[in-house]
């Protein structure tokens, strides 16, 4: 920098000091790269929540593509739109700026148009319309916002940096300020009137000019304050009854703000000052409240966010710990941006609405006014009705947690915000942040109040919100509030009751047999409730009757009264009025309460065994599929059994599985199989299902629920699919038995017994047909839509080199993924393959070791152990069947 105090420039008077702008580095560029990252990163967790929620298959790939793309274009738009400058002279009179080519452009104090925000960043115009946007060194640049209302402009220098913000942005303000506000003042004091954009400053008073000549005017008389805001904000609080009684405007929106507000200071104290507009507490307290919400918004999908891609995948070592904590900050990071811009968007919109009718019905547009009103509501309600239509499982749910779940959050932020404890104050933030992230999860996965069993402590919660809410509406002085709060009451539990019956069924794994029967107790109920008008007529005429003959002879009543009264009651009586009207609103709400869990829990949301967040349709599928799988199964049990009675030397090969099972894990001689040999026996089958070579077909295609009348109708039909599905499943198992039966009969075990190698069989058979493709693809067959199965000799038959080449395999992966020592796996089983015969004990002892890593218990001499041992599905019985 160099200082030229003895030059001067006729107009611009001596000149002070030159600046030169700050050169971009890798470094500059890399961090304006990353201040693009919020905007990506928007965009890629809104593609992924709409993946989610549409069911996309490779929802993350999409969304993480979007987000590059869009990182991409804007990294692109920076630096096309970067223009930058070659230095900037300030002058006592004036600013000159020097552009990249080296042309020059004077910015007079005098005519120059000042924008200005609180990141110390300006943007100055002159006479000619020429723009130039400049920041200081360590803020972000301004890159757009250089187009100026009511001005055609060019911009020249734009996003470019300069040090010494303190100096030459002061000497800006002031040297604009000391130009501009005489002339302006002395300009309105004679009668004209100055623009400060929309804002028009006239002797008599303040005009904001609108659209269509529907111009906001308030007199300085009215007018409470000028001042501005701590978030850079203009505000003007006004008494007058056509202009708003606190208008807002960012500062960076008023060309030469400062200026407007030294020429609105002195022209609103030369008046008589009106008492000053109170600030509404109210209105304080919802801004605040509304501020907080947004928080909670922000934080809250950044927790759940960090939550749902930092467990998306199984962490089975250092490496998927590190990815899933980089998931988690990236989700969270992404979350926050995206609650960010929810809350800012909700804000604006809400505040737009608001500002837009109140305008309208200051200037007694009336019907403009109305129609907005309704157009909204309107669409609210429309797209509330598709959304009900179309997602009722999620819906319903979700806006009975942000109900009850945002109606406590409310009442314990009102209680918490009086203390004067830190920690007290910010109680509320947890649960809020909370609350935001189950909303999202109901949403996205909609299993939060409908299955999760922490659910069960929502519901006290929501009934006694519900009694506090009844009570403060039947103390109110409203009449109109008074007379709905029998309604409101009897809607909200409806609610609840529809969701706790959801939740009980699934807690509880009801049948549809069982939901069905639950559908018609309560349409019992709600039908005892019904009570004919007409019966309410008599009750109230023969009160009236009573009444009557009160007035007309007191003293006979009285006297049939102490006759009929017991004296243990003294001088208590029953209000018969009092008693009738508690009836009639008892079976009334009871009657609307069960209506409305009714239509939530059984027309509008389809329940499923087990799971009601499933639809019918899917659930009718999978039972399908049950029944279609083991048709299939029990096909290949029939061709193994036909091929076993006509070569029974073959199956007779068979015997040397049941022995090595058993020397694996013995049995008591006469009692049942024990479960670690029903388990080994069914891996080895698993293991020779691999070595068939099949190849896996896609499952058939889901069968639709035929079209019902009601919710009845398709539970019935679900309830008939089931029964079909066990009975083929059930015939399955006996053909599996008489399989088993058939193969035991080529040989002989003394030590085991006839129903002991039956059982161990039936589990080999199991694996072998059940646990792989063989029984897709004899169903497939059977459909004629797939290749042909593999007959019975080849089910049957083992090739031992093969078996135990495929069993070494699996087993050695499972003892990586389940990151055990792999060194105690060589030791035992060796370095692959044994160039010698295998033995069907070797190949016994690696399903036996397959087991052990699973479930961790039962006999297993030297197998290795893994610290992330859980619990496989159990065995046998069923035709070794399992769910």
């Amino acid at each position: 920098m160099e200082a030229q105090d003895s030059a001067e420039r006729p107009g611009l008077g001596r000149h002070r000091r030159t600046y030169h702008p700050q050169r971009w580095g890798p470094a500059r560029y890399a961090l304006q790269l990353l201040s693009l990252v919020p905007l990506s990163a928007l965009v890629l967790l809104l593609v992924f929540l709409l993946g989610e929620i549409l069911g996309l298959a490779r929802a993350a790939s999409i969304a993480v593509t979007s987000g590059l793309v869009v990182l991409g274009l804007s990294a692109v738009r920076v630096l096309r739109y970067r223009r930058p400058a070659r230095g900037m002279h300030l002058y006592e009179h004036g600013l000159v700026a020097v552009t990249a080519d080296g042309s020059e452009v004077v910015f007079p104090w005098s005519s120059t148009v000042l924008f200005m925000d609180g990141w110390n960043r300006y943007k100055l115009a002159n006479s000619e319309g020429t723009v130039i946007t400049i920041a200081a060194a360590y803020r972000t640049p301004p890159l757009s916002g250089d187009r100026i209302r009511g001005m055609r402009t060019r911009t020249v220098i734009r996003g470019v940096q300069f040090p010494d913000e303190r100096e030459w942005g002061s000497a800006i303000r002031r040297g604009v300020r000391e130009s501009r506000t005489r002339p302006a003042v002395a300009a309105v004091l004679s009668g004209g009137e100055v623009a400060f954009g929309n804002l028009v400053v006239r002797q008599d008073g303040l005009t904001v000019r609108r659209g269509h000549g529907r111009d906001d005017f308030t007199s300085w008389e009215d007018v409470g304050s000028v001042a501005l805001t701590d978030r850079d904000g203009l505000v003007i609080a006004s008494r007058g009854n056509d202009f708003p009684s606190h208008y807002a405007k960012p500062l960076h929106r008023v060309p030469n703000a400062e200026v407007f507000l030294d020429v609105a200071r002195r022209l609103h104290g030369r008046r008589a000052p009106a008492a000053p507009v109170p600030a509404a507490r109210n209105d304080e307290d919802m801004s605040e409240t509304l501020a907080l919400m947004g928080l909670y918004v922000t934080f809250g999908l950044a927790a759940w966010a960090a939550w749902r891609l930092g467990t998306r995948n199984e962490v089975e070592g250092a490496g998927d710990f590190l990815l899933a904590a980089l998931g988690a900050v990236l989700g969270g990071f992404s979350g926050a941006v995206f609650g960010l811009a929810l809350a800012a968007a909700s804000t604006a919109a809400g505040e737009t609405l608001v500002k837009t009718l109140a305008r309208w019905t200051r200037h007694r547009r009336y019907a403009a006014a109305g129609a907005l009103a309704l157009g909204v509501v309107d669409l609210v309600v429309a797209l509330g009705f598709f959304l009900l239509r179309e997602f009722p499982s999620r819906l319903v749910p979700l806006v009975t947690l942000l109900f009850f779940g945002g109606w406590a959050l409310l009442l314990a932020v009102k209680r918490c915000s009086e203390s004067e404890r830190w920690v007290v104050r910010h109680l509320p933030d947890l649960p809020g942040m909370a609350l935001v992230a189950l909303a999202a999860q109901q949403l996205v996965r909609g299993d939060v109040l409908t299955t999760a069993p922490a659910a069960g402590l929502f519901f006290p919660l929501a009934i006694g919100l519900s009694w506090r809410g009844w009570r403060k509406m039947k103390d109110s002085t409203r009449p109109t509030v008074k007379a709905v709060a029998d309604i409101v009451l009897s809607v909200e539990l409806g609610l609840v009751l529809a969701l706790l019956v959801v939740w009980l069924a699934n807690a509880l794994s009801f049948s549809p047999a069982q939901v069905a029967a639950t559908r018609r107790v309560m349409e019992r109920i709600q039908g005892l409730t019904e009570v004919h008008w007409l019966y309410w007529l008599v009750a109230y005429t023969l009160l009236a009757v009573g009444s009557y003959a009160v007035v007309r002879r007191p003293d006979r009543v009285t006297r049939i009264r102490q006759r009929l009264r017991p004296a243990r009651f003294g001088e208590a009586r029953l209000p018969l009025g009092a008693f009738v009207n508690f009836g009639r609103r008892s079976l009334t709400g009871i009657n609307v309460g069960l209506m409305v869990a009714l239509l939530f829990a059984v027309v509008l949301a389809p329940v499923s065994e087990g799971t009601w967040k499933k639809p019918l349709a899917h659930r009718y599928a999978f039972e399908v599929q049950r029944r279609q799988y083991a048709e299939g199964a029990a096909d290949a049990y029939e061709a193994i059994r036909q091929y076993v009675t006509t070569h029974p030397r073959a199956a007779a090969r068979l015997r040397a599985v049941v022995v090595a099972v058993n020397r694996a894990a013995p049995s008591p001689a006469g009692g049942p199989v024990n479960r670690t040999a029903l388990e080994t026996a069914r891996q080895v089958g698993r293991f020779q299902a691999a070595t068939l070579g099949l190849d896996d077909p896609d499952p058939p295609q889901p069968a639709e629920v035929s079209e019902a009348e009601d919710v009845t109708g398709q539970l019935e039909q679900l309830d008939e699919g089931q029964q079909r599905a066990e009975e083929r499943e059930a015939q399955a198992d006996r053909f599996a038995e008489l399989a088993s039966l058939a193969i035991t009969r080529t040989f002989d075990i003394p030590d085991l017994g006839d129903n002991g190698a039956v059982q161990i069989l039936k589990e080999y058979l199991g694996g072998l047909v059940e646990d792989g493709p063989v029984k897709k693809v004899f169903l497939r067959w059977a459909e004629r839509t797939g290749q042909a199965p593999p007959d019975g000799g080849r089910l049957v038959r083992i090739d031992v080199r093969n078996l135990a080449s495929v069993a070494y395999g699996r087993t050695q992966e499972a003892v990586e993924r389940a990151d055990a020592g792999m060194l105690a796996f060589y030791a035992r089983f060796g370095i692959g393959i044994p160039v010698e015969e295998p033995s069907m004990a070797q190949v016994v002892d690696l399903a036996n070791q397959h087991r052990y890593l699973q479930q961790g218990t039962g006999p297993c001499t030297g197998c290795v152990t893994s610290g992330n041992s859980g619990t496989s599905p159990g065995g046998g019985g069923g035709g070794g069947r399992r769910s």
